[in-house]
């Protein structure tokens, strides 16, 4: 195999031209010839006067102007490249990939039963983002803490409306008229079989919301230490989240050094995280413990709960589908 070599540049002061001329020829003819590519390195200061005969300093203005022609970039600490062509320059080789980048993506699209034309809509709607615009989640849950926890993540990581809703609370008009409203359902695994018959009854479709792989582990790694104190915002759902450590694998001894508090119970929120060893805050809790002296070095922090790969499904179907509420393909 053959290893390309750096182009060499080479400037003469005895020749006719100036050697910026000099310099400006060969970057231009290297790069017809295929020996330079845009992006490229040049050749360093130093080696190009060691192999001219000139002075440093010398090459360095060559350098400068031809960075400002526009032919050249310095970059300080890295040396100099030749300039990414403009974007609005017409390269025909870049067009043939990208012509056969869409060209497989739509073959793709094809075997989804995905037309031409509505793959073009659709990338439309990728790229623009317009279709999130007036969408909802109906986040279903049985306890307040995960389903407030997780509408309040999906609303601001996706910036779509999120409705926190109560399984219990389906029956109800008005909860029910807002999973009717709903462009889609959510719904953890653990209870996938009656978000299934809600997103039947209601025709909408169903997505499952997983926790970020790290989260759970760093709690049971946490009680395993020493005690955890679980500042939350509903700690009804802890003999199930207790329960659901154990099956994980986490030993009954290391699971009782788990306390769960209030976070609107301030003065216990004190009492417990005096004698704790880490320390989980819920965000719902943020507002409730406002103006507390937290130790810093106890708390176990994640910059969200959710799984990215729950988000991109939620993502992708909010920004592909159609725009009503209902159970809407991709377009054809």
């Amino acid at each position: 195999m053959m290893v390309s070599r750096p182009m060499k540049i080479r400037l003469d002061r005895g020749r006719k031209d100036s050697l910026l001329e000099q310099a400006r020829d060969q970057i231009i003819s290297g790069l017809h010839a295929g020996l330079l590519r845009h992006g490229e390195k040049l050749p360093s200061l130093r080696r190009v006067a060691a192999q001219s005969a000139l002075n440093v300093k010398t090459v360095m203005r060559i350098y400068r102007g031809l960075q400002r022609e526009g032919l050249v970039v310095l970059r300080k600490g890295s040396g100099a490249f030749v300039t990414v062509r403009d974007p609005d320059d017409f390269e025909p080789t870049q067009a043939a990939s990208l012509a056969r980048l869409l060209r497989r993506h739509m073959d793709e699209a094809s075997g989804m039963n995905v037309s031409p034309g509505a793959y073009v809509t659709l990338v439309h709607r990728l790229v623009t983002r317009s279709s999130l615009r007036g969408r909802s989640v109906a986040i279903l849950e049985c306890n307040a803490e995960q389903v407030r926890l997780y509408a309040r993540e999906i609303a601001m990581r996706l910036g779509v409306e999120a409705h926190a809703i109560l399984l219990a609370d389906t029956a109800d008009r008005t909860t029910a008229a807002l999973v009717r409203s709903a462009s889609i359902l959510t719904v953890t695994d653990f209870h996938h079989r009656e978000g299934l018959q809600i997103a039947r009854r209601f025709r909408k479709p169903l997505v499952r919301l997983r926790l970020r792989r790290d989260f759970l582990p760093a709690l049971m790694g946490a009680a395993r230490r020493g005690r955890l104190v679980m500042v939350v915002y509903d700690p009804s759902f802890v003999p199930a989240f207790k329960r659901a450590l154990g099956l994980l694998g986490l030993q009954r001894d290391h699971v009782e050094r788990i306390c769960v508090v209030a976070g609107s119970d301030r003065a216990a929120v004190q009492r417990e995280v005096a004698q704790a060893d880490s320390v989980y805050v819920s965000p719902l809790c943020d507002r409730d413990l406002r103006g507390l002296d937290l130790p810093a070095d106890r708390l176990l922090s994640f910059a969200h709960h959710l799984a990215d790969e729950s988000l991109e499904e939620l993502e992708a179907w909010l920004l592909l589908s159609g725009g009503d509420g209902a159970r809407a393909p991709l377009p054809r």
